[in-house]
């Protein structure tokens, strides 16, 4: 616990120091298990933070429940600065908009440091539908007599969520099939069982088959990884935005100023060329929100999916 509290006021100066003979640690949980896009994205951001903070970075995968045993260990950790979580909704804001039972109280047991990156989604359709891109899709949709069924990664997700919120605004008549991840879904979508489904850029990218048909992008600009997919905005969908998201959080009750220069340290990592170059590849974009501004998007997303998931009788537990 006396190291503990040593590292934690090494932290209030601008950079890590050497304590008590060894060289001080900073450990990033990554929700997940290794080797997927979060953990890729840890793995590089603790490489390139280390050194502005002078500090050896751990990434500690702790996988299982969808990443709640990874949120709950930061939720229990000293809030001392050593020990922080690379979050996305499935740790924060989804679990509590659908009724999930958590472990921990995602908003105030763990405070938000910085909203790293975005990888917004993009909207699939099968080679075989019969609609030339998105506009058309949709129109499909609308006005099908038997609903189009679509895919995601699995109930709750942010890939089922999207797509119901799509289907309500837009009228669209869809019937949901949740998959345990992309790579079974786009077989399926490939062999026409299915007629859509969102999938997050990354997992566009990471794609090694062929035929997988993009109908748009769910961003206010195109993505540069992938300039030849118009938008939802192109496609007569004015203003709806999705993507998932990236942030770094601490266990509540982490000193302010603590948190302040560990979100400096990681955006400054962030914006090194080098890093950039691989967001690009991992299907991200930059977003560097500050504590404050990260914990109002967590409240307002929060908000949002508890909005979408009323009236879908979600049940998990």
């Amino acid at each position: 616990m006396r190291r503990r509290a040593l590292l934690g006021a090494l932290l209030a100066t601008p950079a890590l120091a050497p304590a008590l003979g060894q060289p001080a640690m900073l450990r990033l949980v990554v929700p997940f298990a290794p080797g997927g896009s979060q953990d890729v994205l840890g793995r590089l951001f603790a490489a390139a933070v280390g050194p502005l903070l002078g500090a050896t970075v751990v990434v500690e995968n702790r996988a299982g429940a969808g990443g709640l045993l990874g949120g709950e260990a930061v939720a229990r950790a000293a809030p001392d600065g050593t020990t922080l979580l690379l979050a996305t909704a499935g740790q924060m804001t989804i679990p509590a908009a659908i009724g999930r039972h958590m472990p921990y109280d995602p908003l105030a047991e763990l405070a938000p440091v910085l909203h790293l990156v975005d990888s917004p989604v993009v909207l699939l359709g099968a080679p075989s539908l019969p609609a030339a891109d998105a506009r058309a899709a949709l129109a499909l949709a609308r006005a099908a007599s038997v609903p189009l069924a679509y895919g995601s990664t699995g109930i709750g997700t942010n890939t089922h969520l999207i797509m119901e919120e799509l289907a309500a605004r837009e009228g669209l008549r869809l019937e949901h099939v949740p998959y345990r991840g992309a790579t079974a879904a786009f077989n399926d979508l490939l062999a026409g069982r299915l007629a859509l489904m969102f999938v997050n850029v990354s997992s566009v990218l990471g794609f090694s088959g062929q035929g997988l048909r993009l109908l748009a992008v769910a961003a206010r600009t195109r993505f540069a990884a992938l300039p030849q997919v118009p938008t939802l905005e192109e496609a007569g969908v004015a203003g709806f935005e999705a993507s998932i998201w990236t942030g770094l959080v601490a266990p509540a009750g982490t000193p302010a100023g603590t948190i302040a220069r560990l979100g400096d340290a990681f955006r400054q990592a962030m914006r090194t060329p080098a890093l950039q170059d691989r967001l690009v590849g991992l299907g991200a974009v930059e977003n560097g929100a500050d504590a404050a501004a990260f914990g109002a998007f967590l409240r307002a997303d929060l908000a949002r999916w508890q909005r979408v998931a009323a009236p879908l009788n979600i049940r998990l537990d």
